[in-house]
């Protein structure tokens, strides 16, 4: 079939294959079609996709409980959800939820036992739908509950094209796409204190950095998504003076240095898909690294300050001997932290200080479809 005028792909049978960056903002981020396959609900059904899968949701009891949105409004995980096509829906579930969902009944050592065992990929693009899902839903949300402050959405100034690549990677299970050396961003996953007495779920994402993270149970989720894998070298410091278990505010400080990292990277590689024939033939997402390796300007404390400020303003009137507006203010001047004392060693304060974290990282290289 002829390649579309705004450059996509389609199969024989008209399915889309290659979704050019064109048709992602205007069907997609802007439009109503299905973020998988590009049909409307004049051509299918549609339902709607929860943006965290229920069975996560039930595992954690979490139905009930709230996501802070980047207005800093609270909304219902339960109803946190965005219009899918049933059989996009479906088929998401079966190479996603399915699998993934029986490795956290193992906790740590189920997930990690998954992607020791079939390589990062798919946890890697699980994180990459739900970070996508998540600012997909932002369009359909106000950045201002009063009305009268007009009916902006959150994601007014998203880039979306931007997000393109991220598209295409969790896309790369519909259209058979084969993933190439380093279209895998960064990924860590880090055993966390279950019993902290905090909740036993969390998440987070740093829209500018491109950086997701995700608490659960004993298992702490990390990913960069447009990076190369850069990042998860570039904090190789820190990853080395953790000797003991995270507990919350830990963790997520952890995804805040990853994020930063990603800030300071100076020369970001690009992403192809490219294909043997205009049928769309050897589909394939590339990335094209710089020869030289990653470049990362020097620390730049305000930008590291803003992102830990970002992640962890919830918990500074928790900090013995100092007030909020204290804490936030160290914060912000990357001047406090949670994961190390004055002298760079590890602060234990779990109920395991005997025990030092499992922490996972991973090297992806060209990856056949499945």
């Amino acid at each position: 079939m002829p390649i579309a005028t705004d450059s996509s792909v389609h199969d024989r049978v008209g399915r889309l294959l290659y979704c050019s960056a064109d048709r992602f903002v205007a069907n997609v981020c802007e439009g109503e079609h299905c973020f998988i396959c590009d049909r409307t609900e004049r051509e299918v059904d549609f339902n709607r996709e929860h943006i965290l899968p229920n069975w996560l949701l039930r595992r954690f009891g979490l139905h009930r409980g709230s996501v802070t949105l980047p207005n800093r409004k609270l909304h219902g995980y339960g109803t946190y959800t965005i219009p899918c096509c049933v059989e996009c829906n479906n088929r998401l579930s079966k190479h996603f939820e399915t699998p993934i969902s029986e490795a956290f009944v193992g906790g740590l050592a189920g997930v990690k036992a998954m992607v020791e065992r079939e390589g990062p990929e798919r946890i890697f693009q699980w994180m990459a739908l739900i970070f996508l899902k998540m600012h997909l839903k932002d369009r359909l949300l106000r950045k201002h509950l009063d009305r009268r402050l007009g009916d902006t959405a959150i994601s007014e100034t998203y880039d979306w094209a931007t997000f393109h690549h991220l598209h295409c990677l969790i896309r790369a299970h519909h259209t058979g796409a084969a993933i190439g050396d380093y279209v895998l961003g960064s990924v860590l996953l880090v055993e966390v204190d279950p019993n902290t007495g905090d909740e036993v779920f969390d998440l987070a994402s740093v829209t500018d950095a491109f950086t997701f993270y995700m608490r659960a149970g004993d298992v702490a989720l990390y990913a960069t998504f447009n990076d190369a894998q850069a990042c998860v070298g570039a904090i190789d410091h820190v990853l080395q003076g953790i000797t003991g278990m995270l507990n919350p505010a830990q963790a997520r400080e952890l995804a805040a240095e990853l994020a930063a990292a990603n800030l300071h990277l100076t020369n970001r590689p690009t992403f192809q898909t490219l294909m043997s024939n205009p049928d769309g033939a050897d589909l394939r997402i590339v990335a094209h690294v710089p020869a030289c390796g990653p470049v990362f300007a020097d620390k730049d404390h305000d930008i590291v300050g803003f992102v830990k400020h970002f992640l962890l303003n919830h918990i500074t009137g928790t900090v013995e001997g100092r007030s909020p507006e204290e804490t936030a203010e160290l914060l912000r001047q990357n001047k406090i932290s949670f994961l190390f004392n004055n002298e760079g060693n590890f602060i234990e304060s779990g109920r395991q200080s005997d025990k030092r974290a499992s922490i996972g990282t991973w090297w992806q290289k060209s990856v056949a479809p499945g």
